[in-house]
C-alpha cells in the first residue's frame, strides 16, 4: 500500500488516530479509509485538517502539483501522484 500524505503527516508529528478522527467528526476507523485512500476528504474535512498539520487544504484534496515542507532537519518536496522518501544527492 502506498504512503498517503496524510499518513506521512500524521506519523511525522506523532498524532493519534482517535484525535485526528475526532477533529474531523468521523471514526477511527473511517480515518483509516480516508488515511488509506479507500475514501476522499471532502472539503470540510481537508479545511480541518489543513488547519491541524498548518497546510494549504489543497495538498489534501491532492488539488496541487506539489507540496514543500519542512518538518525537523530534513526538507522535503511532496509530488501528489510520487512520494520519494530519501536523501536527495547534492550534486
Amino acid at each position: 500500500m502506498k504512503t498517503t500524505l496524510l499518513k506521512k503527516l500524521r506519523e511525522e508529528l506523532k498524532f493519534d488516530i482517535d484525535l485526528i478522527s475526532a477533529k474531523i467528526d468521523v471514526s477511527p476507523a473511517e480515518y483509516m479509509d480516508l488515511e488509506n485512500g479507500i475514501r476522499r476528504l471532502d472539503l470540510l474535512q481537508a479545511a480541518k485538517l489543513g488547519d491541524l498539520y498548518d497546510i494549504n487544504p489543497r495538498h489534501l484534496l491532492e488539488l496541487a502539483e506539489s507540496i514543500n515542507y519542512n518538518m525537523g532537519t530534513h526538507s522535503r518536496t511532496i509530488y501528489a501522484t510520487n512520494y520519494f522518501e530519501g536523501k536527495e544527492d547534492g550534486g
